[in-house]
């Protein structure tokens, strides 16, 4: 088998775990570079030494822009091709794998951004003006009070949401499996008022002229509202649950509990959200002088 061929199996196997459209493109985008290096040559014709050339090659290190790539870029160049190789050899479809000599570089990633616990509380206690004020607000509380995915969010239809026992049900999640949140009862009264007696069970949640918003459209009202709200920070949908699980860490103090809260396999993956704020910190080292 070829290489082309080999990365047409990857990926359909991917589509069929029902992975993230996402990280389906991200694999599908990395692998044709690697394609297109190496050409339809067979699989066993890869060899460490051709894996080397490649991730040095201009097209891993080099951006659109011809700026030398972050670690973090050319790591998943990395990751995508052992991943691939890691399926064939599950499959037999190679004869030994090279990929061992692919090693991750280090990296230190900058602390994600956050809203503080003021900033939460303006948003999730505050009104929102205009005609999609409500929508807008349950909006945005949903997302700060249970660190959903945008594509969750956007995924939900008002049978999704049960105020009796407050437990969202989510649709369509990373990995493709039905899971479930739990709703605050703040969260509740802030959906109850929202849904009203009249919404038809099988309709999506937040909608606009009848229609499901789409995830670039929750971004954009995320932005609008963040900014009304007077906060001047580059808050995304993914700051959001950010900030939950930033929040629900100083609180709480267990990294266990996020990584549930968060539907983390890894608990390594958590820790990236587990920021400490500064003034617990610093009441910390006072307690200890």
């Amino acid at each position: 088998m070829n290489v082309p061929e080999a990365v047409d199996q990857y990926i359909e196997s991917l589509i069929e775990e029902s992975r993230s459209p996402h990280t389906v493109g991200a694999y599908r985008r990395d692998l044709r570079a690697f394609t297109l290096f190496t050409g339809e040559v067979d699989l066993d014709s890869i060899t460490p030494a051709l894996l080397q050339r490649f991730m040095a090659s201009e097209s891993v290190q080099v951006g659109p822009c011809g700026t030398q790539r972050a670690k973090a870029t050319i790591n998943r160049y990395r990751v995508a091709v052992k991943a691939l190789f890691a399926f064939c050899e599950a499959r037999w479809l190679v004869t030994r794998n090279p990929t061992s000599i692919l090693r991750c570089q280090r990296q230190r990633g900058l602390p994600p951004v956050v809203l503080d616990a003021t900033e939460i509380t303006r948003l999730v206690k505050g009104e929102f003006s205009g005609p999609t004020g409500q929508r807008d607000h349950a909006l945005v509380s949903f997302m700060l009070l249970t660190g959903c995915r945008l594509a969750e969010t956007a995924a939900l239809n008002v049978d999704n949401i049960d105020l009796k026992v407050r437990v969202a049900v989510l649709r369509t999640t990373k990995g493709g499996d039905p899971d479930r949140v739990l709703l605050s009862p703040q969260l509740s009264r802030i959906l109850a008022a929202y849904i009203g007696r009249n919404a038809e069970p099988n309709s999506p949640l937040f909608t606009a002229a009848d229609r499901r918003l789409s995830t670039r459209q929750i971004q954009r009202i995320i932005t609008q509202r963040v900014c009304e709200a007077g906060i001047d920070k580059p808050i995304t949908a993914h700051s959001l649950r950010h900030s939950f699980a930033t929040r629900l860490y100083n609180r709480t103090g267990d990294i266990r509990l996020v990584q549930i809260a968060l539907r983390h396999s890894h608990v390594t993956t958590t820790e990236v959200y587990a920021q400490v704020e500064p003034t617990r910190w610093r009441n910390a080292i006072a307690e200890i002088a």
